[in-house]
């Protein structure tokens, strides 16, 4: 089962300073179509971790156990451990700003810390146009769906003015080990030219 096509939704997220994992407010609920929603039909609030690692949406345990959901089958689920079957059920996601994608196959998987109730997969992620950028100290997080275009940084940069091409010293992030660099070495930033020509100012 797959929503009605829809006009395209989006929301942003900002977050200051870099973040070390996507999470977003979300609710779920059992599948169903716009035009015959339930009287009944409950909205289950959790959040949901972003993971382009993950081909298959997923929600936890604790999630189907407080939703009452019934398995529609079964999946066979590659992780570090090895593999193993899992319970699958379909479900609709609501994310922030009217962004709603239905009749999603999620998989069941064990509760994690308690972070968040469900993890956004692949098969969500590419249905729409996803976008992370840290930019002057602060991480921010977009969404569209369904998909409005396409999204090409190589050609932004190439329209963008002579004055935002100038080559930038290499910022330093505190808590990470920079190796040091001989003058007449290799710059590390993949220019081509020696370090002293290049950021080794």
């Amino acid at each position: 089962m797959v929503l009605a096509p829809q006009k395209c939704h989006a929301f942003t997220q900002k977050h200051n300073g870099r973040v070390n994992r996507i999470l977003t407010e979300v609710q779920i609920s059992v599948a169903f179509r716009p035009e015959n929603q339930p009287a009944n039909v409950q909205f289950y609030k959790t959040r949901a971790l972003w993971d382009t690692g993950a081909t298959h949406s997923i929600i936890t345990d604790a999630t189907v156990a407080a939703m009452g959901l019934v398995p529609t089958g079964k999946r066979m689920v590659q992780h570090g451990g090895g593999q193993s079957e899992h319970n699958t059920h379909i479900v609709n996601f609501y994310l922030p700003n009217q962004v709603a994608i239905g009749g999603v196959i999620v998989t069941e998987h064990p509760a994690n810390d308690g972070a968040f109730g469900a993890i956004i997969g692949m098969d969500i992620i590419m249905g729409g146009d996803f976008c992370i950028t840290n930019h002057q100290g602060q991480s921010w997080v977009t969404f569209r769906y369904p998909s409005f275009g396409s999204t090409d940084y190589v050609a932004d940069f190439n329209q963008a003015p002579l004055n935002l091409k100038v080559r930038q010293p290499p910022v330093i992030v505190p808590g990470h080990n920079i190796p040091k660099v001989g003058r007449n070495e290799m710059c590390p930033c993949g220019s081509g030219r020696k370090y002293k020509k290049c950021h080794g100012f």
